[in-house]
């Protein structure tokens, strides 16, 4: 039995692959997948190009960093702007039925590739999403009938809630979560794009973000569900 593939783009400004490694090095040994981890995304993505994956897991944080000040000290090391050729490794691994796991700050990222928020299905917008400070959070299951979700219970945990993301209309909302005092915002969702599986959990800011049991076993019927070989296209959107 040949044994599946996993490509991890990771890391990124304020999210060094360091404070969640402990995290995903177990997952994805628990899981049972061979996972090659690329903090330089762009020979990530060759490698990604080069031979055919299963499943493609992005948690990096990296944008343009254009069109705020704040973000000019940092421009130098983490401003990305993803090339044609990663972009089109991105593309032909989705087309060729490969899986998309997207996580956190990964609705930030690539801001100047509109197709990017299609494959995830929403997007960070500057001016309108937004998340309180890291602490304390509750998600509830909103979807409880989904393969990702059966047996799930709610769980708390120490993370961000983004909020306000803009989200696709036919993505289907698994989980909502919210700070303390705050508003529930989607948090997890799945759909397909181009008939590939796509499932992007907004948590994961750091490694106290995984440790509620209930968070990895959602993450894990995640994968489960995103390599399903015997898939039917919109069975369960």
């Amino acid at each position: 039995m040949n044994t599946r593939r996993a490509l991890h783009l990771c890391a990124g400004w304020h999210h060094p692959w360091s404070a969640t490694a402990p995290f995903w090095d177990d997952f994805f040994q628990d899981i049972g997948l061979q996972c090659s981890k690329h903090e330089d995304l762009d020979a990530g993505c060759a490698a990604l190009a080069q031979q055919d994956h299963d499943l493609l897991v992005v948690s990096a944080l990296r944008w343009t960093m254009a069109g705020n000040e704040r973000y000019a000290p940092y421009r130098a090391e983490w401003a990305y702007d993803m090339p044609a050729a990663a972009r089109q490794a991105i593309t032909g691994h989705l087309q060729r039925g490969g899986a998309l796991l997207a996580v956190h700050a990964a609705s930030i990222s690539f801001d100047t590739w509109p197709e990017w928020e299609d494959m995830v299905g929403g997007r960070w917008v500057w001016g309108q999403s937004g998340h309180p400070p890291f602490g304390r959070v509750q998600t509830r299951i909103t979807r409880a009938d989904h393969p990702l979700t059966q047996g799930v219970a709610d769980f708390e945990s120490q993370d961000e809630v983004y909020g306000h993301l803009r989200r696709a209309p036919h993505s289907t909302v698994l989980a909502e979560s919210r700070a303390e005092g705050g508003d529930w915002m989607p948090t997890v969702w799945c759909h397909e794009w181009q008939g590939a599986r796509v499932c992007y959990d907004a948590l994961g800011h750091q490694l106290e973000s995984f440790s509620s049991p209930e968070h990895r076993r959602l993450l894990k019927q995640a994968v489960g569900w995103l390599l399903d070989s015997n898939k039917t296209s919109g069975a369960h959107s």
